[in-house]
């Protein structure tokens, strides 16, 4: 059994230091799971209706109105905009180890700002704008940067930390309201809000510890610092003198022959396609229904007739998180476009499935009916944490070519935020006129998601981000990417990164004498 598992490239080419520098720069990831969670939950908190909520005498309850809740969660998806907005100036200026400097001080200010509202809403909303612009930064810097320095063979394991502490983070959150919820003054929800300081904390404690990216300094021509991080990054050390070499030749050759800087080019020859593929799958991501799960959930089951819909998220979202764990194995093996189908084939029918059951009204639905609805969002939950809550930051981190990938990544997460506006703007709305019909609208945005992967989406598993250039300059049709055999730099240096230890895996990998020598 040992002999196998040696024989997983998982063991072969993750350590201790690359596992831990992957959870500590998830960090910013968890933080954007918890800011999400904490408000959805939040809104079901009775000392939080009773601060800024408005008492109904007809049903003789607190409860947030829709233009608060509109406002409060619309409001932080604007913040997230202005992280993205921000995001390739710093992560470009300042590199990718001080950018964490800067995220964790935009946390810090908007949580002071949101501690100390003690009875303006309009404060609240903008501590939750400052927080989320941090979390903005987090979405664009946390997946380049673990791209950057992962192996090629485990990329997708490496980056799926990303959407498992966003879960995670969710998890967390819903659970400490939860658990909250039966104190009888504002510390019910002003703990949740407290709690959100711990992003910042663990990154400015382990920030000596965090490297620079690899590929960053290689970019920006230090490649003594480069070769130095990668031999504390990677097993296969022997072979890092010659990746490095071919990582500089690489990046020569893209900027003689390629050479993109500028936002413009990313909807220019080859990069458009990479830029309709990254904003394509985070756009989708939000169109199936995260956000109303995440931001809604809590009022939906509310309108299911449940008593305890706090108690229901928590379910809802600790299924969620724990099915994450099999993400670390299935994109590095089934690849990226068959977990993504089959996901949205599984989020479509869910969903179809809950507007189904609710199409004539929520008022008087049977037990097993309301048990059914909640069995399905589960279910539903379940299937993003598997698919496209990773997959959606995978690709996108993997698909940008290295000179454009900061702003690569910028687009697509601006994508996926834009979306998320109108719809935390509006769906309170037309969740209130419609009820459970809602569901209809994120099913059929999950067969728009299979039509999208069929004829748009490359398979990238397993390649080096030099491969992917070599890959999409060849303009290669979509269904042809498994197969396509690379032959150019990108390809010796997956080989190199895979541990070409003997001569003959140098000879193989394309790699002459005097090259080695």
């Amino acid at each position: 059994m040992f002999a196998k598992l040696k024989q997983q490239e998982l063991y072969q080419d993750l350590n201790a230091r690359l596992i831990i520098i992957g959870i500590i720069s998830s960090m910013g990831a968890m933080g954007f799971g918890f800011d999400n969670g904490w408000w959805g939950s939040a809104l079901g908190l009775t000392q939080f209706q009773h601060k800024y909520g408005s008492y109904n005498p007809s049903t003789m309850k607190w409860a947030i109105p829709s233009d608060k809740t509109s406002v409060g969660t619309g409001t932080g998806s604007a913040g997230i905009i202005l992280g993205c907005i921000l995001a390739p100036f710093v992560t470009t200026i300042l590199g990718r180890k001080k950018s964490f400097l800067v995220l964790s001080g935009l946390m810090v200010i908007g949580v002071i700002v949101e501690i100390t509202a003690l009875t303006s809403f309009w404060q609240l909303v903008v501590g939750r704008i400052t927080v989320y612009s941090g979390i903005g930064l987090a979405s664009n810097l946390v997946p380049m940067y673990q791209s950057e320095c992962a192996p090629p063979r485990v990329r997708g394991a490496y980056l799926a930390l990303y959407s498992f502490f966003t879960s995670f983070g969710t998890f967390m959150s819903t659970l400490t309201v939860f658990l909250s919820r039966h104190r009888s003054d504002e510390w019910q929800y002003r703990v949740v809000i407290l709690c959100q300081l711990f992003v910042p904390i663990v990154y400015l404690s382990a920030y000596a510890f965090i490297p620079e990216s690899p590929r960053y300094l290689v970019y920006k021509g230090r490649f003594e610092e480069a070769e130095k991080v990668m031999r504390t990054l990677y097993n296969h050390t022997e072979t890092i003198s010659e990746e490095v070499q071919l990582l500089r030749q690489q990046v020569a050759e893209q900027q003689e022959l390629h050479k993109a800087t500028s936002l413009m080019d990313c909807f220019k020859g080859t990069n458009l396609r990479r830029t309709i593929c990254a904003m394509g799958v985070q756009i989708l991501q939000q169109a199936q229904g995260v956000s109303f799960i995440q931001n809604f959930i809590v009022v939906f089951m509310q309108q299911l007739g449940f008593s305890d819909s706090l108690r229901s998220n928590v379910l809802v979202t600790g299924c969620g998180f724990a099915v994450h764990l099999v993400t670390f194995l299935t994109f590095d093996k089934m690849g990226r476009r068959m977990s993504m189908m089959i996901g949205a084939f599984g989020m479509a029918s869910m969903m179809l499935g809950v507007g189904g059951t609710t199409v004539k009204g929520v008022k008087n639905l049977s037990t097993s009916a309301q048990n059914g609805c909640v069995t399905m969002l589960v279910l539903w939950y379940c299937i993003y944490g598997i698919t496209w809550g990773p997959g959606g930051w995978i690709v996108a981190a993997e698909v940008g070519t290295g000179q454009l990938r900061e702003r690569t990544l910028f687009l697509a997460s601006m994508g996926s935020f834009v979306t998320s506006v109108p719809i935390n703007f509006v769906n309170p709305y037309v969740q209130k006129a419609i009820n459970g019909s809602v569901t209809f609208i994120y099913g059929g945005f999950s067969l728009v998601a299979i039509v999208f992967i069929w004829f748009v989406l490359p398979e990238t598993k397993g390649r080096s981000l030099e491969e992917l250039d070599e890959m999409f300059q060849a303009k290669l049709k979509t269904r042809e990417f498994e197969k396509y055999v690379c032959t150019g730099l990108g390809a010796r240096i997956t080989k190199l990164e895979a541990g070409a230890e003997d001569e003959e895996d140098v000879e193989k990998a394309g790699i002459s004498h005097e090259e080695k020598v």
